[in-house]
């Protein structure tokens, strides 16, 4: 069984697929999203949106809570560059009639390559309340307009799901890696299986002891449920 813990509001792409698949599936969000008032120092940063050179867009959740504000401030004739973490965020955009690119690696170290490729200097990005890991990537300067917050899901019945030996968890961010373990201390960790979304999440699961543990092509739905999809019929 293929266990889908994306939050409600993104894990629909991902029932679809898995339901077409015929695939044995349950949706056990993990983590909830919460839209929240950007600060008074977010608001300030988006009047002024002339002094940037570039805005980035580092989830769908900001993409979905951040777009309409941007739209409010941004004139017609400011031609600003918009650049979205992956495929599925720039979809979110395109909603909103906001062009954007994408980096040819979907992450934080991918955006630092094409902010160096185009000699940005300054960009304001989009994002929940933890700090980009962006941050860690590049020396440019990086102003913040957090407009969602992730939180755990307090209600969670895993221990029957963590069980069962066959179950294969979709993992695609440390929060909800962190998450799944809390909830995992009565269990080996062994046995679990894991379809994670990075190397990152990769590395930290090993640590804890988990040994099944797959990293799919990329971070989007298609190829997370195909490798979820894939494991279960080996």
């Amino acid at each position: 069984m293929i266990v889908n813990t994306r939050p409600s509001i993104l894990g629909n792409k991902t029932n679809e697929l898995l339901a077409h698949s015929g695939a044995e599936f349950i949706h056990e969000p993990l983590t909830n999203i919460l839209s929240i008032s950007p600060s008074s120092e977010a608001l300030s940063n988006l009047k002024q949106l002339e002094s940037y050179d570039v805005i980035i867009f580092t989830s769908q959740s900001a993409a979905k809570f951040g777009a309409s504000y941007l739209q409010q401030h941004m004139s017609k004739n400011l031609n600003l560059s918009i650049i979205a973490i992956g495929l599925a965020t720039q979809r979110v955009l395109n909603e909103h009639g906001l062009v954007s690119d994408v980096p040819s690696d979907f992450n934080s170290a991918g955006l630092a390559v094409l902010i160096d490729k185009s000699k940005h200097e300054k960009c304001l990005i989009f994002c929940g309340e933890k700090k980009p890991q962006l941050s860690l990537h590049t020396q440019i300067k990086l102003d913040t307009f957090s407009c969602y917050k992730v939180v755990d899901n307090e209600s969670l019945d895993l221990g029957r799901i963590i069980r069962n030996q066959k179950a294969i968890f979709l993992i695609y961010n440390m929060q909800t890696l962190e998450v799944l373990l809390r909830h995992a201390q009565t269990v080996d960790l062994k046995s679990l299986n894991l379809i994670v979304a990075s190397p990152r999440i990769h590395e930290s699961a090993l640590l804890h002891g988990i040994k099944d543990c797959v990293v799919a092509e990329s971070p989007h739905d298609e190829e997370m449920t195909e490798a979820a999809i894939k494991l279960s019929r080996a």
